[in-house]
């Protein structure tokens, strides 16, 4: 979604250059279902209209019928152009050209020694271990901030209940807030659902925070940024965005890499 946005952006800057371009088109298939991928086989194809098409794949996570779609589009469009991204390695069509993109360019050091600790590096191995950036690092970042909820007194069997993390994030991001950070740039991420009236929404709230539960149709608000308010997720509803501020309302193994990853500045980790 963010990247169609941006592909907008672009597409009006050079209309406006007069210069003439192609309009680009969001197509959001479900490549896990056989009937969403003779879908997206099938309106590709009359897309490309005998001519050329021109295809952008974000997030491929793996599914086999993302590589039927592939091999089906090569014998079907005679001039394809198809690039595709994902965050874990081997899974490219066989014949692919493939580059490994490994430097850890968003997050701050601090951040990034916590993402690579997830198991998708240390166990599974399907995610390729981050290479030396290869750019100085002029700081290690803000240090990583912890809660440990319990210690606090607070009752409850995960850190979704606690209210005392709003007072961590007013401090954060409100009272005296810099020009440069807005409540846009906060993303409060969990592994288990979180509803409205929960404890964590409950606090936010009192805490004068403006804050909401993503929804699918806040798909597109919470890519672009629009609204000014701290946006509560999940972290694999979020992959390929990014936030200033990105608070884990839990370490479990696998929220280290969808969840951190997210982080280009201060990181806070909430702990039952």
């Amino acid at each position: 979604m963010m990247l169609y946005h941006l592909l907008l952006q672009t597409v009006s800057t050079q209309q406006s250059a007069g210069v003439s371009s192609g309009q680009p088109h969001l197509l959001l298939f479900d490549l896990y279902s056989y009937k969403d991928a003779e879908k997206a086989v099938n309106d590709l194809s009359q897309a490309a209209r005998g001519g050329s098409l021109y295809v952008i794949a974000d997030e491929v996570s793996g599914s086999s019928y993302f590589c039927s779609v592939c091999d089906k589009l090569l014998t079907q469009v005679p001039h394809l152009h198809l690039w595709a991204a994902s965050c874990y390695h081997g899974n490219a069509t066989v014949g692919w050209q493939v580059e490994y993109l490994t430097r850890p360019l968003r997050s701050p050091p601090a951040v990034v020694r916590e993402v690579e600790q997830d198991r998708s590096f240390t166990n599974d191995r399907d995610v390729l271990p981050y290479s030396e950036r290869g750019v100085p690092d002029h700081t290690d970042g803000p240090p990583v901030r912890r809660l440990y909820h319990q210690r606090h007194g607070h009752s409850g069997d995960s850190p979704e209940n606690v209210t005392t993390t709003a007072t961590t994030l007013t401090s954060t991001n409100g009272g005296t807030r810099s020009p440069c950070l807005q409540w846009r740039d906060v993303l409060v991420l969990y592994w288990i659902k979180i509803r409205d009236d929960s404890g964590m929404m409950k606090g936010l709230e009192e805490a004068g925070i403006p804050v909401r539960v993503m929804k699918d149709d806040d798909t597109e608000d919470v890519a672009t940024a629009r609204s000014d308010v701290v946006w509560v997720t999940s972290g694999s509803r979020v992959c390929g965005l990014e936030r200033k501020v990105v608070v884990c309302l839990e370490d479990q193994l696998l929220s280290r890499f969808y969840s951190m990853s997210r982080c280009t500045s201060q990181l806070l980790i909430v702990y039952s």
